[in-house]
């Protein structure tokens, strides 16, 4: 890891492994093996959020269903009598409405992207060509859950709120090299504060995510991925230097994808049963040619 002089101050993975895969090197059979060990009761959730249409600004569409046929199959002989139903989705990857993941590709900084590759060759008006998330094959590792918000005896953070390094410092000798972290901030339990509400203090409107002091725990636990129920940034910044901090050091420097809008509050509550925080966590990302991520529904097994 080399210095640099000015934020973020240093390289953190780039250049650390001679592929693209970043962080989703530290996957293999050992860390599925202690994913599995971490199932107690063998309960299954899915943790991803009902899909939603509209999206964050105004008259946006984040995603649409539509009916191609409904009515007898065409395709087959008049006295077979069959029906058919088919449909069509479109869905907005990224935004702060619907569960996705982000590929590296996703995000620049400086005009370069992980590994310091210029953005101007990661992507371009007809995809992304490289960091795309047709590297990310089916996630399967150990997870832990820390639920901020049952950690301060509360609902939910009211939104803006940052989850702080303190918030995590109980799993520091916990945490294995490939683990992955889903954060609850309780953002499905608690009104919303969109761009165009009087009390939103950014551009974005007010979410809670992580501070940016949260990384150096992931960078020195050596996390594949961090998870969310929101956008995984906190807005407002939590820093001056960068409106997104955690899309950028995450993405860009330490080659770790972001898991965001996740619904949590069901996992919460079994959770909130169990002493031991950790369960197995499976994403399997769409396979788009040229995507900067996916939809996704992650399951959780605990």
């Amino acid at each position: 890891m080399k210095k640099l002089p000015d934020w973020p101050y240093r390289t953190y993975n780039r250049g650390r492994w001679a592929n693209d895969l970043g962080t989703l090197n530290l996957l293999g059979p050992k860390v599925v093996e202690r994913a599995v060990r971490s199932i107690k009761s063998y309960e299954n959730f899915s943790i991803g959020s009902d899909l939603v249409r509209e999206g964050l600004a105004p008259g946006s569409v984040a995603y649409k269903h539509e009916m191609t046929s409904v009515g007898a199959y065409s395709f087959s002989a008049a006295e077979e009598q069959l029906q058919n139903a088919s449909d069509r989705i479109t869905v907005e990857v990224h935004g702060m409405v619907n569960t996705h993941i982000d590929a590296f590709s996703h995000v620049g900084h400086k005009g370069v992207s992980f590994n310091d590759v210029p953005f101007a060759e990661v992507a371009n008006k007809d995809g992304a060509v490289r960091f795309t998330v047709m590297d990310m094959a089916s996630i399967v590792t150990r997870a832990w859950f820390v639920d901020v918000p049952r950690q301060r005896g509360l609902k939910a953070l009211v939104p803006g709120t940052p989850v702080l390094k303190a918030d995590l410092a109980h799993l520091d000798g916990k945490v294995e090299p490939g683990d992955a972290l889903i954060i609850r901030t309780g953002r499905h339990a608690v009104a919303e504060v969109s761009p165009d509400d009087p009390a939103a203090k950014d551009n974005h409107g007010n979410w809670s995510g992580l501070h940016v002091d949260c990384l150096e725990f992931v960078s020195k636990w050596d996390v594949v991925l961090v998870g969310t129920d929101g956008p995984g940034d906190n807005f407002p910044s939590t820093i001056k230097e960068c409106s997104v901090p955690i899309h950028v050091i995450s993405e860009g420097y330490l080659g770790m994808p972001l898991v965001h809008t996740l619904n949590l509050e069901k996992l919460g509550e079994a959770m909130a049963k169990r002493a031991d925080k950790s369960f197995m966590l499976n994403i399997a990302p769409l396979r788009i040619g040229g995507g900067t991520g996916s939809p996704v529904n992650p399951t959780a097994i605990i």
